[in-house]
């Protein structure tokens, strides 16, 4: 995002504003009396002091960070999309799922970073869902963290495709399971990282430094390691099916969605005897319509439905692990025996939401799976919960009025 000479003016704080909305939060987290959750989109926030503050679940979308102090600072599934975070010092931070999309990093001290799961993907193909940037005259665009430094950041399942990091230090840093599809690394420190399971179609390294890294045979083979590489890779890329989470590939258009949802109800209806099983995991279906569809058994692991509407879909046994469903309307949805693991439902609306044990044609009975799920915020009143599985899972905030937790696992639960 550019921020330089921005088309819109924006609110300045002073340290004293900041530390008392910094507290309000943690209130929030805490869900004590008073408490607010930090919500400071497209603030001028530059040079101000978050050391140590945790800062999980806030909204700092847009805002201009640059040069800020937030060394040690936890911002855990924390909205960052589109933020200008150059120069800034991020030392030893924790960024898990963080929403880093289209964010700016150049120059930013990283070091010592956990930033497990986070999404630094181009913010292009979200672009027509981000109608704050739009209005406000923000051009959206990939994340750029070149010459930044990651030594030994933990970027375990990271999603990165279509990011820039050319010049980026990232010695040491353990890339495991990380998605670089078509990421610019040109001129990268790699020295010593690992990088066991990544995905590097398409990802430029030439001029990178991979000495010492781990990295498999048949990954580097689909990367880009010279000039010759490009025409190579290009026609592989054009050749076949493209990867899921290519730049510019934000998720089904309308029409091909709405095909793959009739193919889907036929699926269902035929016992997969017709039709075709839906699977849109790690793809971006952010503010989709899919109210009332049939989204029996669908496949959306790692799927991004921020903002979708699902009211009284059928989603029962859907396959959600780890997705983002922040602020979804899931009103009166069916979601018995749903695997939602990892998923980040924060402020979502499961308002009478069935997601009780679902008892198949068999008898066989199917407990709904929310094991260290993110709901924080989220509005569960008249929801049924009766049997789920809601191991390690916050609840911090959430609306709990009327809802039926009977015979559910709440170890660990937090709120």
């Amino acid at each position: 995002m550019g921020s330089d000479g921005a088309p819109s003016p924006r609110v300045r704080l002073s340290q004293a504003q900041l530390d008392r909305a910094c507290d309000r939060h943690h209130a929030y987290l805490s869900g004590r009396s008073g408490g607010a959750r930090l919500n400071l989109p497209f603030f001028d926030l530059s040079g101000l002091d978050f050391h140590g503050r945790n800062l999980t679940n806030a909204n700092l979308s847009g805002a201009v960070l640059r040069g800020a102090a937030l060394a040690g600072t936890t911002l855990d599934y924390a909205d960052l999309f589109g933020c200008d975070l150059r120069d800034a010092d991020l030392t030893g931070a924790h960024l898990t799922r963080t929403d880093l999309r289209a964010a700016c990093l150049k120059g930013a001290t990283l070091q010592g970073a956990r930033m497990v799961e986070c999404d630094l993907r181009d913010g292009a193909p979200a672009a027509g869902a981000r109608t704050d940037f739009r209005l406000l005259g923000f051009e959206i665009g990939p994340a750029d963290i070149s010459a930044s430094t990651m030594a030994g950041v933990d970027l375990t399942r990271a999603r990165m495709s279509g990011s820039v990091a050319r010049g980026t230090d990232f010695t040491g840093a353990i890339l495991t399971g990380a998605r670089l599809l078509w990421a610019d690394l040109r001129d990268a420190t790699l020295a010593g990282a690992d990088l066991t399971g990544a995905a590097l179609e398409g990802t430029d390294l030439r001029g990178a430094d991979l000495t010492g890294a781990t990295v498999e045979p048949e990954a580097l083979a689909v990367a880009v390691r010279c000039d010759g590489d490009m025409a190579r890779i290009g026609a592989l890329a054009h050749g076949g099916e493209e990867p899921e989470d290519l730049p510019g590939l934000a998720g089904p258009s309308g029409a091909a969605l709405a095909t793959m949802l009739d193919r889907h109800a036929k699926w269902v209806a035929s016992g997969g005897k017709q039709g075709r099983q839906m699977d849109v995991s790690g793809l971006d279906l952010t503010g989709a319509d899919l109210a009332g569809r049939v989204l029996t058994l669908v496949k959306a692991t790692n799927a991004t439905l921020r903002g979708a509407d699902l009211r009284g879909a059928q989603m029962q046994a859907a396959l959600l692990a780890g997705a983002d469903l922040r602020s979804a309307d899931l009103r009166f949805a069916d979601l018995r025996g749903a695997t939602l693991d990892r998923a980040n439902l924060i402020d979502a609306n499961l308002e009478n939401a069935n997601l009780a044990l679902l008892v198949t044609a068999k008898g066989c009975q199917v407990r709904s799976s929310l094991v260290r799920a993110r709901m924080a915020g989220a509005a569960l009143h008249g929801a049924s919960l009766a049997g789920a599985d809601l191991t390690g899972a916050d609840l911090t905030g959430a609306d709990r009025s009327g809802a039926d937790f009977s015979d559910c696992c709440l170890d660990g639960v937090r709120g």
